[in-house]
């Protein structure tokens, strides 16, 4: 990635000095990129659909295990919700992309500007919710822009597979679990060739955008992103000394070893086995709270993806010039949540889930290549950081869920 990062400025500078070499790259490099870009595109739907589906037929085990399932969503669903709030607080504090040229991106167009930004001006109060539900699934599934349609359709189809007979539900798990698999190894594909899609987007970037302020907002992005992440991390010992009395130094020393491995891996699930270990032997965490939280956790429990996705949404827009009204603000808080859940547990995985939540809110599909370009150029060192951050969560629901229950019992 970051060899693709630093070749891709290079022939971008380079081609910039002649007509000829700013064709060539729009003509030969450019195309790898968009395609790229189509690829996250492809894959996010059935992404979402089958890993949340996953994720909530998963919990079927609340059926034996009703507190602890309870008590893990609900912790799940705060460290979620309030990761994403946090990333709005900060990007609307900070305001990373406020203040550039919008002349430097060349590929705007004024007319897509007016309508997206006055879309929402003849909705309704309840709009928001009258739009959540899909009158024809099959367009909903065709339409990036319509994630919480598909959420809707697939929370609606998830739990009315656990209503019916145990026996009927196998096929279709074992078929969903299939399809996730599968899933998954798409996105791997995808992202495996990424060194090669940023070095074309970067050239792209570079020819077609000459503005030095872009990068400047880049490095504010990274800062206010970086110092979200900061906050959560300190939260969480915070978070596990007030509902357990656990000391905040024995729960950071004690899932140190899997935080280690998260920062080198980037992948929650590939952390999972050494996450398991450390809560039970550091952390005295009962064998069945770990084994039903954690992978539990690594599918739906995804805190920094959260804060990224809701704050790199923000800074987007700001970016173009896109004003965001509440109830936009308000969508992307339940599209990025939502989107977290959907995203896999593998690296880079969160930049499939965001161009749901960036079309969600009616950004300019022309923008989304460069758009991505943007947050993929300075990803990879953040989604080492974000999943640090993911499995550390996990860690703590396990933790305070592990220590309630034995103290119950």
């Amino acid at each position: 990635m970051l060899i693709g990062i630093v070749l891709g400025l290079m022939v971008g500078y380079v081609a910039t000095y002649s007509e000829a070499g700013a064709a060539l790259v729009q003509d030969y490099i450019k195309p790898i990129g968009v395609v790229f870009i189509k690829t996250l595109k492809l894959i996010a739907v059935p992404l979402v659909f089958v890993s949340l589906t996953k994720g909530i037929t998963e919990l079927k085990d609340i059926k034996r295990l009703s507190a602890l399932g309870g008590k893990t969503i609900f912790w799940f669903l705060i460290t979620t919700v309030g990761a994403v709030l946090l990333g709005l607080l900060l990007v609307n504090v900070f305001k990373p992309g406020v203040g550039l040229d919008i002349a430097a991106l060349q590929s705007l167009s004024s007319e897509s500007m007016s309508v997206n930004t006055t879309a929402t001006s003849d909705r309704g109060p309840l709009d928001f919710f009258v739009r959540m539900v899909p009158d024809n699934l099959f367009s909903a599934l065709s339409d990036n822009g319509r994630l919480l349609q598909v959420i809707f359709f697939t929370v609606l189809f998830s739990i009315a597979l656990l209503l019916i007979p145990q026996e009927d539900q196998q096929p279709i798990v074992k078929l969903i679990s299939s399809l996730n698999k599968v899933l998954v190894k798409i996105v791997d594909i995808i992202i495996a060739c990424s060194p090669y899609a940023v070095f074309a987007l970067m050239a792209t970037l570079i020819v077609e955008i000459k503005d030095p302020a872009i990068f400047m907002a880049l490095a504010n992005y990274s800062a206010v992103l970086l110092l979200g992440m900061l906050i959560i991390l300190l939260a969480y010992p915070v978070l596990v000394r007030w509902q357990t009395g656990m000391p905040m130094l024995t729960f950071v020393k004690g899932i140190l070893p899997a935080q280690l491995v998260a920062l080198t891996t980037s992948s929650s699930m590939a952390t999972l086995p050494v996450t398991m270990e450390s809560l039970q032997e550091n952390l005295d965490i009962d064998e069945e709270v770990v084994s039903f939280v954690c992978p539990v956790g690594a599918t739906i429990n995804m805190d920094a993806t959260s804060l990224m996705q809701s704050l790199a949404a923000v800074f987007l827009c700001q970016i173009i010039g896109m004003e965001l009204s509440i109830g936009d603000q308000f969508t992307i808080m339940l599209t990025a949540s939502m989107a977290s859940i959907g995203a896999a547990a593998a690296p880079s995985a969160g930049i499939v889930m965001l161009v749901m939540v960036l079309e969600s809110v009616g950004f300019p599909s022309e923008q989304l290549p460069i758009a991505l370009t943007l947050i993929l150029a300075v990803d990879r060192p953040l989604d080492m950081c974000r999943t640090v951050v993911n499995i550390s969560g996990d860690s703590c629901v396990s933790t305070i869920v592990g220590t309630s229950t034995k103290l119950k019992s």
